[in-house]
């Protein structure tokens, strides 16, 4: 089985962004791949990257900065910043109960 497949199909984060992708890109969830870089093989514009920052922040909840926006080039890329930003959001909650 492809690792991304496996990690799409067990990972929450993972699988929901994909689908958030492939609504806000007009294209079905299987052709939404960790590998794609997203300008040259998903054809991302900057308007598809304004839906993109919106779809993750009323997805997620986490709000990207313009420089990560800048930075990614795959969907890979994408998922490891929402992901590090919802495991800092996470620790922030866990950091203020705790008190």
């Amino acid at each position: 089985m492809n690792d991304t497949l496996a990690t799409h199909s067990v990972d929450p984060i993972s699988k929901r962004l994909h689908a958030m992708l492939a609504y806000r890109l007009g294209r079905q969830d299987s052709e939404i791949q960790d590998h794609f870089n997203l300008v040259n093989e998903l054809y991302v514009d900057s308007l598809d990257l304004v839906e993109i920052e919106i779809g993750i922040s009323e997805t997620f909840g986490v709000n990207l900065s313009e420089k990560e926006m800048l930075a990614m080039e795959t969907v890979g890329d994408l998922y490891q910043i929402v992901k590090a930003h919802i495991i800092e959001k996470q620790m922030l909650g866990n950091s203020i109960t705790a008190e």
